[in-house]
């Protein structure tokens, strides 16, 4: 019993160390808000380029460019059409996408592989993948949503694009046994299904990928004390109070 009262009293001393400097740099941070465009109240995590070093943290970095909000991640770069602060998430559209014209597509794949442990962002839960496929000849299955009526013949991305081509979407997690014979995959996007009624119609496909995608940003305190993403394990959740002070709450 002593044993573990020493533990926990050495632990929690080890803690009071090394957290009030955090807790005195996010409260720092609380006090910076910046806008741009739609989004009028950008505030921590997240920061402007010409934000002071103080503001946000660098790794949530976005731009302002002719007054619409930038995010640039990995190779792509995408509209920031919200960031909901209640439910961490930022919902981001990529910039090849065009309003009324379903024949605008994205620019870059974005899907749960392109993130890797301890990034700033993954995507949400709530995620359905949008397959491009090329083929070589018409597909004749209901899984297969023809692009023809958008005047769509051929993806840049795809290797087929030297050659005529069919080209089709598909709205799932695809396993290899859906992908027909002379068929390729150019780019899967995913985008969220929040609260969005789903009919798989052109119109409706392109309407979704508008909408944008729901990417969960991770902040957290101590990076070991908690998952990939910046959630905190189930045993304890650590609170700043002010700068001196930490409440140590055991759930």
């Amino acid at each position: 019993m002593l044993r573990r009262l020493l533990f926990a009293g050495f632990a929690a001393i080890f803690l009071l160390l090394l957290l009030p400097t955090t807790c005195k740099a996010k409260l720092n941070h609380h006090l910076c808000h910046s806008s741009c465009g739609n989004i009028p109240d950008m505030r921590y995590p997240f920061r402007l380029k010409d934000d002071r070093p103080r503001c946000g943290e660098r790794k949530y970095e976005l731009a302002c460019e002719n007054n619409r909000t930038i995010l640039h991640l990995y190779s792509g770069r995408y509209y920031v059409e919200e960031i909901n602060y209640t439910r961490e998430t930022i919902r981001v559209v990529d910039t090849g996408l065009k309003k009324d014209d379903c024949s605008s597509l994205p620019l870059h794949s974005l899907t749960y592989a392109n993130f890797s442990y301890g990034d700033p962002y993954r995507l949400s839960y709530e995620t359905s993948d949008v397959n491009f496929v090329d083929c070589e000849a018409p597909i004749n299955s209901s899984l297969y949503i023809d692009m023809a009526p958008c005047r769509r013949n051929s993806s840049p991305n795809s290797s087929l694009s030297s050659m005529q081509t069919y080209s089709y979407v598909v709205v799932k997690d695809m396993a290899l046994s859906d992908l027909e014979d002379s068929c390729s995959v150019g780019l899967v996007v995913g985008f969220s299904t929040t609260g969005q009624k789903i009919d798989n119609s052109l119109p409706d496909i392109h309407n979704r990928l508008l909408y944008g995608t729901d990417l969960r940003w991770c902040n957290c305190v101590l990076f070991f004390f908690c998952t990939p993403c910046g959630e905190m394990l189930e045993l304890k959740k650590f609170l700043c109070i002010n700068e001196l002070f930490l409440n140590i709450l055991f759930i």
